[in-house]
């Protein structure tokens, strides 16, 4: 048994196409892992990484303990279900079967022992000496899998096992896969086109599209916290509707979403998690909403109706799905932006050709940038708040507290709005804040997210305590962490907790020795041993590339004597940073000495610096 990690995984072909783009993922032991996406997403290319059948190009492969990027597929302990079988026609059940094992020179008797009770679990002892050509689609599979259990692999590999059977045969075989994980109880990674299977199947979902990872999450919460468009009509069915709209916010906080042929009116409950900057009317978004929220109805709800032409009524027996389009020129047009979905469970009378009014059920309405097609309604928001700045002190969340200094010559009084994400308030005895708790959510691996009324404000607080609705806590800002904008504009920023350089690796003659250095910014900076050894894992074109190296701005210490670099003043945030040139470049680093303005020197953790292939954008580790 083991877990598997995949760290900053890229697949480069020649020609620098990308068919792999940054793919991290923590795989817990017996964990049961979905990769699914539309064909060339890069997911079969993904898997054949971690089964050894392709080179990876960048990037850190682990199971268990063993790093795995160079490792022969033989020597991983991995086994692999291909989609075509993969099956010997010359051979019985039995010798297909065996056939690993007395590879692996395993004994007679042992492999006997093995296949047997392979077959016994898979239910295809009567058929062991027969070939492959006596069995059924199903049957084969079976044999597929018998090969791969009697191996006793870390890791089950499935590559779209399932494609060549038919629907009825696909949907027990979904079901024999899932009893087969939950009694080997060992690590499987399944990959798939059919959304259907990676919903039954997966404790989680790896979604893909283009090489890159669009969202990893629980079946459940990928369908209701989708984090972008395509995530949203790929999870799901039908697949969500979407809406091209524009949102107001009104004066009692709700949202009104004007659309092509509707309006609907979203209460204020169900829109505080909404980004405010795209409710001034001027935005354009996706209204996503998902059949089963949609329903015809006999009443004409003004504030969540929509009226529409129904095109095609299909009777499914347990559920109806009724088609419709708000638009009367566009009914049976199939490219029409203004048709959607509608599915209900009773028999509501309707036929093609009438006229009929569908409520929304606002409440699990999905919005998405028109442009980015990323969600603007978010699980944890970060939120917008009024606040005023008087004699030194600002008011804002229902609290009144002394303005860093760092901040007295930015804003001077009047009355700005803050930006204030999740990260930047801390629940703690002794705030200057007061709030109280009114929803929790659990976000997994002991943290969780509370929505906190502050004053007329909800703000959303990440923490790792348990805590109740209705209670009443204490919360601290984080300045620092926190934006301010007037009708001027942005008036200040919140701090970049994260150091890019831009610059090459080189070699150069220092007396009689050779010695490496990041050069960036007209500054170089001498390496550590460990460091030029990972910059030599990735070939000498290293030296010709243009790269980009990240570091945390916490991984940045002054020391005396190191880099040098000019202070040009100390921010004072109640904690305290330094504003820093390195070269031309300027970049903010927290201070945990006393460090005087004017010449000082800093030093860098290598070992948590991240370097990436500029060209490429690529990260090399």
């Amino acid at each position: 048994m083991a877990k598997v990690s995949l760290r900053h995984i890229y697949k480069v072909y020649d020609g620098k196409v990308k068919a792999v783009s940054d793919f991290n993922l923590e795989i817990e032991d017996k964990e049961f892992i979905v990769f699914v996406g539309p064909s060339g997403c890069g997911k079969s290319t993904t898997l054949r990484m971690v089964a050894g059948l392709e080179e990876i190009s960048a990037g850190e492969l682990w199971i268990g303990d063993m790093l795995c990027n160079h490792v022969e597929p033989k020597n991983r302990n991995i086994s692999m279900v291909f989609q075509n079988y993969a099956l010997f026609p010359n051979m019985t059940v039995y010798n297909n079967i065996a056939f690993g094992l007395r590879m692996h020179k395993v004994p007679k008797d042992e492999i006997d022992k093995k296949v047997r009770a392979a077959a016994e679990t898979l239910g295809i002892t009567e058929y062991l000496n027969r070939k492959p050509k006596a069995l059924s689609g199903g049957q084969r599979q079976r044999v597929a899998l018998g090969r791969a259990i009697v191996r006793e692999p870390n890791v089950f590999l499935f590559d779209e096992p399932l494609s060549n059977l038919d629907a009825k045969l696909r949907a027990k075989m979904r079901t024999e896969i899932t009893r087969l994980h939950k009694s080997l109880q060992t690590t499987f990674i399944y990959v798939t086109h059919d959304q259907v299977e990676a919903m039954t199947m997966g404790d989680r979902i790896v979604v893909m599209k283009g090489g890159f990872v669009q969202q990893i999450d629980t079946p459940q919460n990928l369908f209701r916290y989708p984090e972008n468009k395509f995530v949203a009509g790929f999870i799901g069915t039908p697949q969500m509707n979407f809406f091209r709209a524009r949102l107001t916010r009104g004066e009692d906080g709700g949202v009104t979403a004007a659309a092509d042929g509707f309006t609907l009116v979203i209460p204020p409950e169900h829109t505080y998690n909404i980004d405010d900057a795209y409710t001034d009317g001027c935005k354009d978004v996706f209204l996503g909403i998902r059949p089963d929220d949609i329903k015809p109805t006999g009443g004409d709800s003004a504030d969540a109706c929509i009226k529409a032409n129904v095109s095609i009524v299909e009777e499914l027996g347990t559920q109806t799905i009724i088609h419709a389009d708000t638009a009367d020129d566009a009914v049976f047009k199939e490219d029409s932006e203004t048709a959607f979905c509608s599915v209900t469970v009773e028999n509501v009378g309707i036929k093609a050709g009438d006229e009929a009014c569908f409520s929304v059920n606002t409440a699990k309405i999905h919005i998405f940038d028109a442009q980015t097609e990323i969600t603007v309604k978010h699980r944890v928001p970060t939120v917008t708040a009024d606040c005023e700045v008087k004699n030194g002190k600002i008011k804002m969340l229902g609290g009144t507290a002394p303005l860093p200094p760092a901040l007295v010559g930015l804003l001077p009084d009047g009355k700005y709005r803050a930006t204030v994400a999740p990260d930047s308030v801390r629940i703690a005895d002794g705030g200057g804040f007061a709030g109280v708790i009114e929803s929790a959510d659990d976000l997994g691996k002991s943290t969780y997210v509370y929505r906190v009324r502050m004053g007329d404000t909800r703000v959303f607080v990440r923490d790792g305590a348990v805590r109740s609705v209705g209670d009443k806590v204490s919360a601290q800002l984080l300045f620092d962490r926190i934006a301010f904008s007037n009708d001027g504009g942005v008036a200040a920023e919140a701090l970049a907790d994260v150091v890019r350089i831009d610059g090459k690796y080189i070699i150069e003659k220092v007396g009689k020795e050779k010695k490496r250095f990041i050069d960036a910014h007209s500054v170089k900076m001498e390496t550590p041993f460990e460091f030029d050894k990972k910059m030599y894992a990735c070939g000498r074109s290293i030296f010709k590339k243009a790269l980009r190296f990240e570091i945390d701005a916490d991984a940045v210490t002054f020391v005396t004597d190191g880099v040098p670099v000019e202070v040009a003043e100390i921010l004072d945030y109640g904690k305290k940073f330094a504003s820093v040139r390195l070269g031309d470049k300027t970049f903010v680093l927290p201070v945990r000495t006393e460090v005087p303005t004017g010449e000082a020197f800093i030093s860098f953790d290598f070992d948590k610096m991240r370097v990436f292939d500029a060209e490429l954008d690529m990260r090399l580790f």
